[in-house]
């Protein structure tokens, strides 16, 4: 798919680069390298996040937010610093997201205050190609000089055998990376490769870098992380104390406060996990989950003459693609996280097995085991004790249940469970394993329930139950290999963006090589490679070249 058109440059920018900022302060500010300045719906957003020289070799989690254009948070997830100055990641714009200015803002939190440090945010331009644009829409007159401040700190040269390509061959470059007198310099690589007549500045001005502000040292955590904020219809509280349970692995942990908005740190694990905030030793403590982010309303989209034939092109692209019954950037699917409980159940109960009762409490009045059911006479209402058979003494308090992954103390709506409902139940009562896993929320039993079909738990603590996103999983940009042309000679493999490398390092001697396919677009293209070395300084490197018929 060829493009060709010539449009007058128009110099203002969206980033975060609207005043000078000395060379010598790039060395302690994060920087954001995307794979484009501008998304179309559907696109992925690749990024790599440098960091500063002061947070130099902590290992720490960053927390990626994305922002709509009125500031509010709609997705959030972790990319993990592993001990490097750098960090990348991915995300994937919903094919039905509305055009406007989206921001991703990048922060860390700071172990010793527990309060986020924000790192880097940027303004992201998305469009929808599925919107009808009005023609008289005009072009932004926003005007701004862009910052003077240039990643010149170190020399990036970029060499390729030849400038003139084919469509569907491999080209091969070097990198070289130096000081600015001339010495080779190791350093941290990435790499984009785009068609510069689709992406290019004469299309959208704005840089697809940007630095963040000026940070001081600080100790971040290496923890996965949110806010919550405790509500409960008393009046005051001494402390807050809140449970964090994790179903699929049975994690409890604890965490406690003496204000009612607060963080709360868990182990970090990749991707996405079910986790219910119990309130104690109040069971009517509400948990609102927060996602706290600088909320900045972003200025309106603008529509160049580029960004348009962009458009047209990338709808174009969409059917082609959907002809094939294929995408033009497919991920990975998340692999599902496994049920894996650590502990071994006291008794372990079918209810399939015995003769047919009516219901939970009827069971377990007629079955003898350490749990039972008593209705109170004049409200009816049922309540749980738990049998402690070391001592031969019922435990304080009422047990608590997990349904299904999901916890209640209502000991009413589950003893009116239908036990054609159920699948198994296990029973956990003795007291060392109580106290050594569960502590105080569990000190009175646990009841495990699975059912043959899920069962919602009461509507007052299923609102304590949200879904955290964790670290990221790895993930490799799908660049186009030989096979795949290959195996396909009759498809049209047109794409905007040819490649992306995150984590390229040169060696000792600052040189690094490269490869990609080109697909079927001709055009020109352009390599740009952003540099950083170990002690933060930052260089930029740019290469076009052609692409011609056959």
């Amino acid at each position: 798919m060829k493009t060709r058109f010539l449009i007058q440059i128009m110099v203002f920018s969206l980033a975060v680069l609207g005043q000078s900022i000395a060379q010598s302060d790039l060395q302690n500010r994060c920087l954001v390298h995307l794979d484009k300045s501008f998304y179309v719906s559907g696109e992925l957003i690749w990024f790599k996040v440098y960091l500063p020289a002061s947070l130099r070799d902590q290992n720490f989690n960053i927390k990626v937010g994305v922002l709509n254009p009125a500031g509010r948070p709609i997705e959030s997830f972790f990319i993990s610093s592993q001990g490097e100055n750098q960090s990348s990641g991915h995300y994937k714009i919903p094919f039905d997201c509305s055009a406007g200015v989206y921001q991703l803002q990048f922060s860390a939190l700071e172990t010793s205050t527990k309060r986020p440090v924000l790192l880097a945010e940027v303004l992201v331009p998305i469009y929808n190609d599925l919107d009808k644009v009005d023609a008289q829409v005009a072009t932004s007159t926003h005007s701004a000089s862009v910052a003077a401040a240039t990643l010149q700190d170190l020399q990036v040269e970029i060499r390729l055998p030849q400038n003139n390509y084919q469509a569907r061959e491999q080209v091969q470059g070097k990198i070289q990376v130096k000081n600015r007198e001339g010495n080779p310099v190791p350093a941290q690589v990435s790499i984009v490769v785009s068609d510069w007549e689709l992406n290019g500045t004469a299309v959208w001005p704005q840089a697809n870098w940007s630095l963040g502000p000026v940070i001081a040292p600080a100790t971040l955590s290496k923890q996965v992380y949110t806010q919550v904020k405790l509500q409960s219809n008393a009046a005051t509280q001494s402390q807050n104390l809140v449970g964090v349970f994790f179903p699929q692995n049975w994690q409890l942990l604890y965490t406690s406060s003496q204000r009612p908005e607060y963080w709360v740190e868990v182990p970090a694990f990749t991707g996405s996990k079910q986790v219910q905030f119990l309130g104690h030793p109040n069971p009517d403590v509400q948990v609102q989950l927060l996602e706290s982010f600088p909320t900045k309303a972003s200025p309106p989209l603008s529509y160049t003459p580029g960004i348009r034939q962009y458009l047209e092109w990338s709808r174009m692209r969409k059917k082609v693609y959907q002809l094939y019954n294929a995408l033009e950037m497919t991920l990975p699917g998340n692999t599902a996280i496994k049920d894996s409980i650590p502990l071994k159940a006291d008794r372990n109960i079918r209810p399939a097995e015995f003769e047919a009762f009516e219901d939970l409490a009827t069971f377990f009045r007629e079955i003898s085991t350490p749990l039972s059911f008593k209705q109170e006479r004049k409200t009816g209402i049922y309540s749980a004790k738990m049998y402690n058979p070391g001592t031969f003494t019922d435990y304080p308090s009422a047990p608590v249940f997990v349904i299904d992954g999901k916890m209640t103390r209502d000991a009413d709506f589950v003893a009116r469970l239908k036990c054609s409902q159920i699948e198994s139940i296990d029973l956990y009562y003795q007291p060392t394993q109580l106290l050594g896993y569960f502590k105080a929320i569990g000190r009175s039993g646990v009841v495990h329930i699975r059912s043959k079909a899920e069962i919602a738990i009461p509507a007052a603590e299923a609102e304590d139950i949200f879904h955290l996103n964790g670290l990221q999983a790895a993930a490799a940009f799908p660049a186009l290999n030989s096979a795949q042309l290959q195996a396909a000679p009759t498809q049209a493999f047109f794409r905007p963006q040819l490649y992306w490398l995150a984590n390229l390092r040169t060696d000792a001697q600052g040189q690094a090589d490269f490869s990609f396919w080109q697909g079927d677009d001709w055009s020109r293209f352009q390599i740009q490679v952003i540099v950083q070395s170990s002690d933060g300084r930052l260089g930029e490197g740019q290469l076009l070249y052609e692409v011609g018929k056959q």
